[in-house]
């Protein structure tokens, strides 16, 4: 009989955890388990994205505002967050979140899974499911998404039987910010055969030059520190090229930094793409500024496109980065950044040597299956 495991995300949209759900979704041996994804607020790119043969459930109306921020809340979506953070406040939130299981819910499960921290862990945690995972993906000790509920999430952790980190570094800090013991790091999937054909694709907006292309892909989010990258930027301008993919709510601000330092034309702002890979591929150095992270999966992705990396250090990093001709890890400091793109300016042969080398890069998917398997079947006894 095939075990039944739910997975429980609060949204699908485009970013680091639904794209590592998806791919673990699409490695899950379908004759083996009865799959479930439970999407409490069903909303998001990825959404379209979700596998086939994968059972999608959507949340209640009680979990409409479960992944938006108060402050960006209006009218009756204000009222509904409202009502969800008086809940969280109380002692009846797993009542209430068991009575919301019951009307969209209509199974035991073997194995329910977690797959962000934060509420989704709460929601686990009120469940009778056999076995209660919770995925970790966020450095708490750099920011601590959970501050306002710390007594609720220790509640809700004392109920899980198992935390996955996805870095040693992330694990460390789940450990030590909530007390939980129960922890292992198993590292996040990549689906390494997709994201090589895909930057083997020809595209017409790629063209070559004599300086050093810099390119980056991330989110205009605080936590991506693109400002940081277009600062160092405007110090090395004459020896690099530098190409941005991304979009979000911080593009006004960038862009109006950008424009302020004089780089703003200098710099090819191709917004999101929907395969960011060939320009990777097509890059000599993939530059990540990021202020913190958990396991940069696009840092691999990088990896798997042919493109060493140039990144600041956060979790999960060096474990990604094990060989000098995969990348350079710099201190998390701008003038450490700007100090190494100027020790690297005639270093084009160089940077052109290792991406030859990376044209054997292989991830080990299947050691990562086999760890997740042992635990959907009781075999991880180490934690």
């Amino acid at each position: 009989m095939k075990k039944k495991i739910l997975f429980v995300n609060d949204e699908m949209v485009m970013g680091g955890v639904a794209r590592i759900l998806n791919t673990l979704l699409e490695n899950i041996d379908l004759e083996r388990y009865e799959v479930d994804l439970l999407v409490l607020h069903p909303h998001g790119e990825l959404l379209a994205q979700i596998p086939k043969g994968i059972n999608v459930i959507s949340g209640t109306p009680f979990f409409k505002t479960v992944d938006i921020a108060l402050k960006k809340c209006r009218g009756s979506d204000l009222l509904n967050k409202l009502r969800l953070l008086l809940y969280m406040k109380s002692p009846f939130i797993f009542k209430r979140i068991q009575k919301e299981r019951a009307l969209i819910l209509k199974k035991h499960y073997d194995i329910e899974f977690s797959a962000k921290e934060g509420f989704c862990t709460i929601f686990t945690a009120a469940s009778d499911s056999d076995l209660k995972l919770n995925w970790v993906q966020v450095d708490y000790k750099v920011v601590n998404y959970a501050s306002h509920h710390m007594k609720l999430m220790k509640k809700a952790l004392a109920k899980i039987d198992l935390n996955i980190a996805c870095s040693e570094g992330v694990k460390d800090s789940y450990s030590e910010i909530f007390g939980v013991k129960r922890i292992c790091v198993i590292h996040n999937l990549m689906n390494e055969k997709m994201i090589k054909t895909l930057a083997d694709k020809e595209v017409s907006d790629i063209t070559p030059s004599s300086k050093i292309k810099l390119i980056s892909v991330a989110r205009f989010h605080y936590q991506k520190g693109l400002d940081i990258l277009i600062r160092a930027y405007s110090e090395v301008k004459d020896a690099y090229e530098l190409t941005i993919i991304g979009d979000g709510e911080l593009r006004d601000e960038l862009h109006e930094l950008a424009k302020d330092l004089g780089v703003y034309d200098r710099i090819k702002w191709l917004g999101i793409k929907e395969n960011p890979y060939p320009y990777i591929k097509a890059s000599d150095l993939f530059v990540m500024t990021s202020r913190y992270e958990g396991y940069p999966t696009i840092i691999l992705e990088a990896l798997m496109a042919e493109t060493p990396c140039l990144v600041m250090e956060v979790a999960g990093i060096k474990e990604q980065l094990k060989n000098e001709w995969e990348g350079i890890i710099i201190p998390n400091d701008e003038k450490e950044l700007v100090k190494k793109l100027l020790e690297l300016k005639d270093k084009k042969a160089l940077l052109e040597d290792y991406k030859r080398k990376l044209s054997t890069y292989h991830y080990d998917n299947e050691g990562i299956l086999k760890s997740l398997d042992a635990i959907f079947n009781g075999g991880r006894k180490d934690v």
